[in-house]
């Protein structure tokens, strides 16, 4: 097993294809789509009381648009209900492959401004921003040129996307949200004779704090692993730190990078952690999860492929893809390039 780091004119190199490899591999087709042009996103509550379901169905619909899903219209206030709503908008659930998940938000109101920009960096499709005193929730959909933009489920208020102020929830009043914490939709195909097993990745860095890489990479079918990179990418997706190895084998251990990716040199904001596994028949699978680097505690998720042996732990957060053979034959040179 070759685990040496290539020369700086590889490294070079490696940054440019990786950025071009990364692009259209993992990342969900409807990328490029602007969800702030209204395509049918929004509509108002059916009765008092369900803004919470509201504005969550508002933003599966979103995401559900976002992944290329054809039946985006399909997801309404009553297809949510089922899964979502016990007299009130549960705290997690899943709905079509989306899981929504339920958080508390800070006090200081420049703290909660700062979380609530970097929270719509990562979730292009909105999150449920609620208000306890009144109490209501709307859509938080965007934060666009210094302004909060939102749709407010309410009769009373204007349709669409509008901005925050000129709905019935504030940031200084907002206490919790709901947001899409993982998303299976916007996978292609699963490379069935690969798995990425037991592998740690970050939701938060605390400033100045590493965190180790653990986990494995596994050809089941038997066939040679050809390639691991590794590679965290900024919110501007420019590739801050990578990590690349030749494998040989049919399994690889991603400690093996460890020393080579260091989360405690990153400033504060918003990245994405990336690992991308390539096997000799060219078949490649894809992971990518935002996480934020603060002065909040660090915090970590751990990430099965498959289940594991107790049947316990199944796939938690990933965008998987079968590459194109243009994209395989890149990613076998890239592996190429450090033997």
């Amino acid at each position: 097993m070759n685990t040496a780091a290539p020369t700086t004119a590889h490294k070079k190199l490696v940054g440019i294809l990786l950025t071009i490899v990364f692009a259209l591999t993992c990342l969900p087709a409807a990328l490029a789509v602007d969800l702030n042009v209204d395509a049918g996103f929004y509509f108002k509550q059916s009765r008092g009381g369900t803004c919470t379901l509201a504005s969550a169905a508002m933003m599966l619909r979103r995401r559900a648009y976002f992944d290329g899903r054809t039946d985006w219209v399909d997801v309404t206030e009553n297809s949510v209900r089922s899964t979502a709503w016990s007299n009130g908008l549960a705290h997690s659930f899943t709905y079509r492959e989306m899981q929504v998940a339920y958080a508390t938000l800070p006090s200081n109101n420049q703290e909660k401004t700062q979380l609530l920009i970097q929270l719509l960096a990562q979730h292009p499709e909105g999150i449920v921003l609620y208000d306890r005193t009144q109490p209501h929730a709307v859509l938080l959909t965007d934060y666009t040129n210094g302004v909060f933009y939102c749709s407010d489920p309410a009769g009373n208020i204007s349709s669409g996307r509008i901005p925050l102020t000129s709905s019935s929830v504030s940031i200084a009043r907002a206490s919790c949200y709901w947001y899409v914490s993982a998303d299976h939709n916007g996978a292609a195909l699963q490379a069935d004779d690969l798995r990425l097993e037991g592998m740690r990745y970050p939701v938060n860095v605390h400033t100045g704090s590493g965190m180790a890489l653990t986990g494995t990479a596994n050809s089941t079918s038997g066939s040679t692993l050809e390639g691991v990179q590794v590679a965290i990418l900024d919110e501007n997706d420019k590739i801050v730190q990578s990590a690349q190895a030749q494998v040989g084998g049919t399994s690889f251990s991603l400690k093996t990078l460890d020393d080579q990716i260091h989360f405690g040199e990153l400033p504060t904001g918003c990245y994405t952690y990336m690992v991308i596994v390539t096997e000799s028949s060219g078949e490649t699978l894809c992971f990518a999860s935002d996480f934020t680097v603060s002065d909040a505690a660090t915090s970590t998720a751990i990430y099965w492929s498959v289940q594991d042996p107790d049947g316990t732990k199944l796939t938690d957060q990933t965008i998987t893809a079968t590459a194109e053979e243009t994209i395989q034959s890149t990613l076998g040179w890239l592996s190429g390039l450090f033997g």
